[in-house]
């Protein structure tokens, strides 16, 4: 698995591999074996790096991990391969044109925004009631209500197209 790490600003990308007993740590063409040996209770740690011998203490600090090894203190962040693509996703917001369809029939309860009006992620832009229950319809990304396609006490066909919204990054 790969893992990323940011020490004052600067990314380093690395790949550990268990041999037997020891890590394996790639990182930028070189490959260094690690034997890491927890010590005390959880935080402190002792490692051979290439045969040299360093004890170290790591603790969380919010987002990032505080090491100390050497007489150094060092803040780091972590993030695997997994969680940097979740966050990926996550951030992904959508761009350009979104058209907002009813996701099932119903009637449109109440409008709560018009043509013109910008909106950000989250935001409700209408109410629709279907099967009984009032469902309140969420922008997707922030934007700008380029058209409102319905009005309240209209009814709605599954797809039907709601609103239209330029989307902004």
């Amino acid at each position: 698995m790969k893992y990323y790490t940011r020490i004052a600003g600067r990314e380093r990308e690395y790949r550990f591999l268990r041999r037997g007993g020891v890590i394996e740590a790639q990182c930028e063409g070189q490959v260094l074996t690690v034997d890491l040996s927890m010590t005390g209770d959880g935080i402190a740690f002792s490692m051979l790096v290439d045969g040299v011998s360093h004890d170290c203490v790591c603790e969380r600090d919010g987002d990032e991990t505080v090491v100390m090894v050497s007489g150094r203190r060092i803040r780091v962040t972590v993030e695997d391969e997994r969680e940097r693509a979740a966050q990926q996703v996550a951030s992904a917001r959508p761009r350009g044109p979104m058209i907002v369809e009813a996701s099932m029939p119903g009637i449109v309860v109440s409008l709560e925004v018009a043509a013109g009006d910008t909106v950000s992620a989250g935001q409700t832009l209408l109410v629709i009631e279907a099967m009984k229950m009032q469902n309140p319809i969420q922008a997707e990304g922030p934007g700008t209500i380029t058209e409102v396609c319905v009005k309240p006490g209209e009814a709605v066909a599954a797809g039907a197209t709601m609103m239209k919204i330029e989307g902004q990054e």
